[in-house]
């Protein structure tokens, strides 16, 4: 009997239990269909990786923390950072010594950097080619989540994911920036950010294809701002 699709997803993670994990690679050596399935899912995902390259305008900021995640392996490869913009209009609210802070709530922030002054960006901002963003999420919790940029162009660019094609655990009562600054290309019309979370690890690949076909994850916790260019 063929698995169903979730517990495919994850046997290809492979996130299941050890004892399912040998289950289904038993299944996958000895049933030609089951077999045929899992590979052309791989092909599937490469073909997605080929099909939608992922585009890098990227200026580095200036880190006070780093550390290096591998990217989503079945997306992109990037490399992640935690730094936060020297602002003169907005007090940081996180401590030095990583003290969390309280009453925050999960959320997505993209600030607009020009010289020495931050200014933060309100959903269906204008915005323009040259502009260098700073990307910043909040997660109340502690939770899993990606965070993914889609132009007018249809263009898709991975800002945050997790190890082996999978969300990444977030930082949970701070407000973290990511540590590269985002420069915004000539794409026409608009540039959406979606900050995408959920309380289970979950994989990144389906996150992507749903968005190149306009389809946001039913299942999980959605934040998007737009930009209108």
């Amino acid at each position: 009997m063929i698995p169903q699709p979730w517990k495919i997803e994850r046997y290809m993670l492979g996130e299941l239990p050890e004892s399912e994990m040998a289950a289904l690679k038993t299944l996958e050596n000895k049933n030609p269909d089951f077999r045929c399935q899992i590979d052309q899912l791989k092909i599937n995902n490469a073909n997605l990786l080929a099909k939608y390259p992922m585009r890098e305008h990227i200026r580095p900021a200036q880190p006070l923390r780093l550390y290096y995640p591998i990217a989503a392996a079945l997306i992109i490869t990037v490399t992640v950072m935690i730094a936060m913009f020297s602002t003169t209009n907005n007090p940081v609210v996180i401590a030095e010594d990583g003290t969390r802070v309280k009453g925050l709530k999960t959320g997505l922030e993209i600030w607009r950097k020009t010289g020495e002054v931050s200014e933060k960006l309100a959903n269906n901002s204008e915005a323009s080619a040259g502009d260098l963003l700073q990307v910043r999420y909040i997660a109340e919790k502690k939770c899993y989540g990606v965070i993914l940029s889609m132009d007018g162009n249809g263009v898709l660019t991975v800002h945050l994911s997790g190890k082996a094609g999978k969300a990444a655990e977030l930082e949970a009562g701070r407000v973290i920036s990511l540590s590269n600054a985002y420069e915004l290309d000539d794409a026409p019309k608009f540039e959406t950010f979606y900050f995408i979370t959920d309380t289970t690890e979950f994989a990144l690949a389906p996150i992507a294809e749903g968005l190149l076909h306009g389809k946001l994850p039913k299942d999980l916790k959605v934040e998007q701002i737009t930009l209108k260019k």
